[in-house]
């Protein structure tokens, strides 16, 4: 076992994108919009104004109201996120925890190189930095700050949400009992000139996060139908419901629900999703789900839980309705 998931936190903002607004500005046909609504499932997008640093602050601030006591016992702040770099070069996210009351000894670092899976291993990364008593805290958050990064082609369009997940070695709530990663590697090879999308990967894409789950199902020794839920990221619709039937499992167990609500909001999803099941007390005594996603380059992660009491995570929002489910 890796270790326990304490809490979560996400700070969502209220203001949105709708798929005809990012169809305007991306320059989008009415046959891409068709699309992406029909086929895809996608309707509107968080959008926080301002920086990267304007999306985690809040998120920070709202954690530490809701933990107090726990904010001197964190000893790592990982921030992981999709896009390399999110400030200039001479910028850390070190300002914000310091802002926030954090210890001056606690460690803070990014992840990236998984892109929007890195949210995912960087479980492994900090619990295994933890003694007994000791928390580390992930972020997980970043800007849809241009076209490039905020469409992928084809494919998908970017949310902004920030995400706060409390992490221990020894706890007794939910337990992290794996994480398994897979790669395919002839896909990490991006000159910057090319499109986003790589025809040769789009080929690719859906045998190999069959092949992965698979391989992870058998790495966790649980069966793909022993699962009671899979919290995947939001990349769209149909990509899911057509890996949940070559998996042969229904695709009522994959939850999809925030698709339309949030778009692929990066390295946040599987725990929005995750949120939202226990909000919607979905999740039964015992009940194990996968938390899935897949970065660019290309990188499948996921992790497998335990929940002995089922919805026994905190969740904290700055929505007063969250999941709020409501077609937009």
């Amino acid at each position: 076992m890796l270790g326990h998931i304490e809490s979560i936190t996400l700070h969502i903002p209220e203001q949105r994108k709708s798929l005809a607004e990012a169809a305007h500005s991306l320059g989008l046909s009415a046959l891409d919009v068709r699309m992406f609504s029909r086929f895809y499932g996608l309707e509107s997008f968080p959008r926080q104004p301002g920086t990267v640093d304007d999306l985690i602050r809040p998120l920070l601030e709202q954690f530490v109201a809701a933990h107090p006591n726990l904010v001197p016992r964190i000893r790592h702040v990982v921030h992981a996120h999709t896009v390399p770099t999110l400030r200039p070069f001479h910028e850390t996210g070190r300002a914000l925890l310091d802002g926030c009351g954090f210890d001056q000894d606690t460690e803070y670092c990014s992840l990236t190189m998984g892109h929007c899976a890195t949210s995912l291993s960087a479980v492994e990364y900090a619990c295994s930095r933890l003694k007994d008593e000791e928390y580390a805290l992930l972020l997980i958050g970043e800007k849809a700050f241009h076209p490039k990064v905020e469409l992928l082609d084809d494919t998908t369009i970017m949310g902004e949400v920030g995400c706060a997940v409390l992490l221990s070695r020894s706890g007794d709530r939910a337990r992290v009992i794996a994480r398994y990663s897979e790669q395919a590697g002839e896909f990490s090879q991006h000159k910057g000139n090319e499109p986003r999308t790589n025809p040769a990967f789009a080929e690719a894409y859906f045998a190999f996060v069959s092949n992965a789950m698979r391989s992870a199902t058998q790495h966790f020794d649980c069966a793909l139908q022993a699962l009671d839920w899979i919290a995947p990221h939001n990349v769209n619709l149909s990509s899911w419901q057509k890996v949940a039937d070559e998996l042969d499992i229904p695709r009522t167990r994959v939850f999809l629900q925030n698709v339309p609500r949030y778009g692929h909001c990066f390295g946040a999803d599987p725990y929005l999703n995750l949120a939202a099941l226990i909000r919607g007390q979905q999740l039964p005594p015992g009940a194990k789900v996968m938390l899935v996603s897949v970065g660019m380059g290309a990188t499948f992660s996921s992790l497998l839980l335990e929940l002995p009491a089922g919805n026994e995570i905190p969740v904290f929002c700055n929505l007063k309705q969250y999941p709020d489910l409501r077609s937009t």
